[in-house]
C-alpha cells in the first residue's frame, strides 16, 4: 500500500474546523470548497450531501480494509459505495458532520482521501492483471505505490493549474490506460533492464487525444524524476486562467508537439542533475502459505462450470486464479443486508490467502487475485448469496457508466439509467452473449470522460438534443484501439437516449451475423457503414404529442430538462443546445450541394435562417415560445443591439413572415447571415459576452411600488417569471460587466429557481450575500468574485 501523508491528521482537523465555520456562515462556500475538494470530499447533486473519494492506488485494497470501509460507511449513515473508473471507491450520501469521523476511521486502517479531487495528482491507475498475467513485462504496482506516496506528500502537488492523472500499463506491447492519461508509464524490458515507455499529454473530455511519446525507454529508477519534472513543467506552463484549457495536452495544442517535447525534456534533464534514481522498498510476499479445505459445490455442476468459464482466469503462478466480480454500474448498496453479509463472508474467507487479494478495476468491478484453485467452490458459494450477476454473461455486468446526473453536478444524462436499460435489452435478446465477453461499452453522462467513452468499442457521451423541444441524447463513439498503436474511438453521430438500447442490440447482432474478427476490426470496416445507417434511421424522433417517452430520460419520472440537471449546473448543456443549430446549419449547407429541386433548396435555406436566428438566443437568456418568437428575439437581442449587422434584418423578417419565400434568390445573403452568427459565437468569451454591454435597472412595472431594491446592490433585476436555465443565464450576463466586489440583487420565484440559481452562482465563484424570502418570491444578493 502507499503510505499516508504525515500531515493527514492535521488536514482532517483543519477540514473539520472549516466545516464548522462554513455551517456557521463564517466562511463562504467557495472558501470551504477550496480546501475540501483537494481532500477528496465532494458535494453531490443535492446540496449538503457529500461523498468521500478514497484513494486506492491501482485499485489495491486489503480484505480487512474493504470490510472496514463498508462498516464505517454504514455506521455514518451512508447507503451506497461506488467504484470509479479510476479504480477508487467512494462513500456516498454523507452528511457534512459525518465526514470528519469517516476520515479519521479511514486513516486508522491506512486509507485516505487526500488528493481525491482538485488541482492535484489523482488516483494512479495500474493494469488490473499486473503481477498475475503471463503476457506482462513485469509488475508495475510497487512503482505506482511508491510514486503515490511521494507525490501526495509534496505541497506543490496541490498547486497545479488543473488535475494531473497518471497510469501504469504492465502488458508487453499493450499501452492500456497509459496512453490516455496526462502521464503514462508502459512497462518495457530492454536488454534485460526494466524500464518504461513514457506517454505525456493524453486525456479525454474536451479535445481528447492519445498521449505523445516523450521517451521510448527510461530505466525504472527514473520514474519519480520524470514525474517531478512533468509536474514542474505543468505548473509553470499550464493555463491558470481558463480551467477548460488547463490540462497538459493544451500546452501541446498551444506550442506544438516539437516545442512542447523539447521543453519537457529540458525539465527532465534538469531533474536528473538534481535528483538520484530511486530504489523501490522491499515488496512483501504476495501469496503466503494458506490452509483451505473447500466444500463440494452444492449448485448444479453446469452452473459452476459456466461461472468458471466466464469469470475465472488462471494466473501465471501455478495453482492460483483471479476472479472477476461484476458490480452493476459500480454501485454497492450497503443498505442491503444480504450484500453486507456477503461482503463480510467473502473478505473473511479470502483474508487467509493474504492481503493482496482484491483490486477495483477500471471497468467498475472487483477482481480477486491470488486465490488457490481449490478454493473456487467456496468462493462460488459465497458469491452466489449476494451477486446474482455471476449467472449472467460478462458483458451485461461490465457496462461502464459514470455516476451521471443522479449525483454529479456536471451530469446531463442519467447514464446509470441508460446502462441498466442497455443491460436489460441485451439480456432479453437472443444474441450469443458469450461471444461478446471482451466487448467494451462505456457511457458518460456528459461530454467529459469519467465514463471513458473514447476508450471503448462502443461509447456514448450525454448531450442535449432538440427538435421543437429538448430531449436527452448521446454522441456515439466507435472503435478505440488499446494495443501498440493506441487510438481513441471516433465520434460518428448523435442518437436519442430512448433509442440507444435497441441501437446497441442491432449493431452487435450485425457483428455476430456477418463478422469473424474482433468487434474493433468490424467497426472500422463494414460495421461503420452499418452504424451510420442505424443512426440515420434513428435520426427521426417522434414529436412530443406522438411519443412522450423520448422526452423522459432513462429512470426519470419527470420530463427531461436542464433544470433537472441540478443546483450548480443550470447552464449544463447550454453549448449542446447551440451545437444543435450549428450542426443543422452545416448539414443544410452540405445538402444544398446535391439537392436538385429548387423548392427543397429553398426549404433548406429557410432552415439555415431559422437555425442561425435561434442558435445564440440561449446566451441572452431568451426563450422562444414559437417560431415567430425565434426571429423576433433574434432581432431584439442581436440586430437591435448591434451584435449582428442591421443589413440582415430584412432576410430575418422575410423568414418570419413568409417561410414559403424563394430563398434560393438570396442564398448568398443566407450564407452570410449564418457566417456572421458563427463568427459571433467563435468570439464569445467565457462569460457569454460578445462585447461589453451595460445593463441598467428597468424602472418600469417590474419593481412593485412598495418594494425597493437593496441599497447595497449596485444593480438590480427582477427575474420572477423567468424559468431555469434562462434565469441563471441572465444573471451571468448581468454579472459580466460588473466590477469585482460589486453586488447584484435579483428576485426569483419560489421552487426550482431558488433551488437552482444560488448553487450555480456559487459554482461560478461568486458569493451569496443574502438569500431572503419575501412573500411568494426570493431576494438574492450576489457579490461578484
Amino acid at each position: 500500500m502507499y503510505r499516508l501523508p504525515e500531515t493527514l491528521s492535521d488536514d482532517i482537523a483543519r477540514l473539520a474546523t472549516l466545516a464548522g465555520e462554513y455551517q456557521e456562515k463564517k466562511i463562504s462556500a467557495v472558501q470551504f470548497k477550496a480546501f475540501r475538494v483537494p481532500m477528496g470530499i465532494y458535494e453531490q447533486r443535492k446540496d449538503e450531501v457529500y461523498m468521500a473519494r478514497i484513494r486506492a492506488t491501482g485499485g489495491v485494497i486489503h480484505p480487512e480494509q474493504f470490510r472496514e470501509v463498508v462498516e464505517t460507511a454504514r455506521n455514518h449513515g451512508s447507503d451506497l459505495l461506488h467504484i470509479t473508473t479510476r479504480q477508487e471507491i467512494q462513500i456516498q450520501n454523507l452528511s457534512l458532520h459525518e465526514v470528519e469521523p469517516v476520515l479519521q476511521e479511514l486513516q486508522r486502517i491506512g486509507l485516505g482521501t487526500k488528493g481525491g479531487g482538485g488541482n492535484t495528482v489523482r488516483n494512479i491507475m495500474v493494469s488490473e492483471e499486473s503481477e498475475i498475467s503471463a503476457g506482462e513485462a513485469f509488475d508495475t504496482t510497487p512503482y505506482a505505490m511508491e510514486l503515490t506516496t511521494r507525490l501526495i506528500s509534496e505541497a506543490d502537488s496541490y498547486l497545479l493549474p488543473r488535475k494531473m492523472k497518471i497510469a501504469f500499463s504492465s502488458g508487453d506491447g499493450q499501452t492500456g490506460y497509459a496512453a490516455i492519461n496526462d502521464i503514462g508509464f508502459a512497462a518495457k524490458i530492454r536488454d534485460g533492464e526494466k524500464g518504461f515507455q513514457v506517454y505525456v499529454g493524453g486525456g479525454g473530455g474536451s479535445k481528447p487525444t492519445v498521449g505523445w511519446i516523450l521517451f521510448d525507454f527510461i530505466p525504472d529508477g527514473e520514474i519519480h524524476i520524470v514525474a517531478e519534472a512533468l509536474k514542474k513543467f505543468f505548473s509553470e506552463h499550464g493555463n491558470r486562467k481558463n480551467k477548460h484549457k488547463a490540462r497538459l495536452r493544451y500546452i501541446f495544442y498551444r506550442l506544438g508537439e516539437a516545442e512542447t517535447l523539447r521543453l519537457i525534456r529540458e525539465y527532465c534533464d534538469e531533474a536528473r542533475r538534481t535528483a538520484s534514481p530511486w530504489t523501490l522498498p522491499a515488496v512483501e510476499a504476495q501469496r503466503p502459505p494458506f490452509d483451505c479445505t473447500s466444500p463440494a459445490v452444492t449448485a448444479p455442476d453446469s452452473a459452476f462450470e459456466l461461472w468458471k468459464k466466464r469469470y475465472v482466469a488462471a494466473q501465471k503462478q501455478d495453482g492460483y486464479c483471479s476472479i472477476s466480480i461484476p458490480v452493476l454500474r459500480g454501485d454497492i448498496r450497503i443498505d442491503d443486508e444480504k450484500t453486507v453479509a456477503g461482503i463480510r463472508a467473502l473478505t473473511a474467507f479470502i483474508a487467509r490467502f493474504g492481503k493482496h487479494t482484491i483490486r477495483f478495476t477500471n471497468s467498475q468491478g472487483i477482481r480477486l487475485r491470488n486465490i488457490p484453485a481449490v478454493a473456487l467452490p467456496e468462493i462460488y458459494e459465497i458469491l452466489n448469496t449476494f451477486v446474482p450477476e455471476i449467472h449472467s454473461p460478462v458483458l451485461t455486468g461490465r457496462i461502464v457508466s459514470c455516476t451521471g446526473a443522479d449525483t454529479c453536478r456536471l451530469g446531463i444524462g442519467l447514464s446509470k439509467g441508460l446502462a441498466n436499460a442497455v443491460r436489460k435489452e441485451l439480456l432479453r435478446s437472443d444474441l450469443d452473449m458469450d461471444r461478446l465477453s471482451t466487448v467494451k461499452i462505456h457511457i458518460s453522462g456528459c461530454p467529459n470522460s469519467c465514463g471513458q467513452q473514447f476508450w471503448a468499442d462502443i461509447g456514448f457521451s450525454g448531450k442535449i438534443l432538440r427538435n421543437d423541444r429538448i430531449y436527452p441524447g448521446y454522441q456515439v463513439w466507435l472503435a478505440a484501439r488499446r494495443d501498440r498503436s493506441p487510438r481513441l474511438s471516433e465520434p460518428v453521430g448523435n442518437i436519442s437516449a430512448r433509442d440507444v438500447p435497441a441501437f446497441v442490440r442491432r449493431l452487435l447482432k450485425s457483428y455476430l451475423d456477418t463478422a469473424e474478427g474482433t468487434l474493433t476490426d468490424y467497426l472500422e470496416t463494414e460495421g461503420r457503414t452499418e452504424t451510420l445507417r442505424l443512426l440515420d434511421e434513428y435520426r427521426r424522433v417522434p414529436s412530443f404529442e406522438d411519443d412522450k417517452n423520448y422526452y423522459f430520460d432513462w429512470g426519470a419520472d419527470t420530463l427531461f430538462s436542464v433544470v433537472d440537471r441540478g443546483a450548480a449546473e443550470c447552464s449544463a448543456g447550454l453549448f449542446d443546445m447551440i451545437d444543435v443549430d450549428q450542426n443543422s446549419i452545416l448539414a443544410n449547407r452540405a445538402a444544398l450541394e446535391t439537392v436538385p429541386d429548387a423548392q427543397q433548396a429553398s426549404h433548406l435555406l429557410y432552415g439555415i435562417v431559422f437555425a442561425a436566428s435561434r442558435m445564440l438566443l440561449v446566451t441572452r437568456g431568451a426563450e422562444p415560445k414559437s417560431r415567430d418568437d425565434v426571429f423576433n428575439l433574434f432581432i431584439r437581442n442581436f440586430i437591435d443591439f448591434g451584435f449582428v449587422d442591421d443589413s440582415f434584418r430584412e432576410i430575418v423578417v422575410t423568414a418570419r413572415d413568409n417561410p414559403e419565400y424563394d430563398f434560393v434568390r438570396r442564398q448568398a445573403e443566407v450564407f452570410a447571415l449564418a457566417d456572421a452568427v458563427a463568427e459571433l459565437y467563435r468570439n464569445m468569451d467565457d462569460s457569454l459576452q460578445f462585447k461589453r454591454v451595460e445593463y441598467s435597472l428597468p424602472q418600469a412595472a417590474r419593481v412593485p411600488e412598495t418594494q425597493e431594491p437593496s441599497v447595497r446592490a449596485h444593480k438590480f433585476k427582477d427575474l420572477r417569471g423567468v424559468a431555469c436555465p434562462m434565469n441563471f443565464v441572465q444573471t451571468k450576463i448581468l454579472l459580466a460587466p460588473m466590477q469585482s466586489g460589486e453586488a447584484l440583487e435579483i428576485w426569483l420565484d419560489d421552487g426550482q429557481p431558488i433551488e437552482n440559481v444560488p448553487g450555480s452562482v456559487r459554482g461560478e465563484g461568486h458569493e451569496i450575500l443574502e438569500q431572503e424570502q419575501t412573500g411568494n418570491y426570493w431576494k438574492l444578493v450576489i457579490r461578484k468574485k
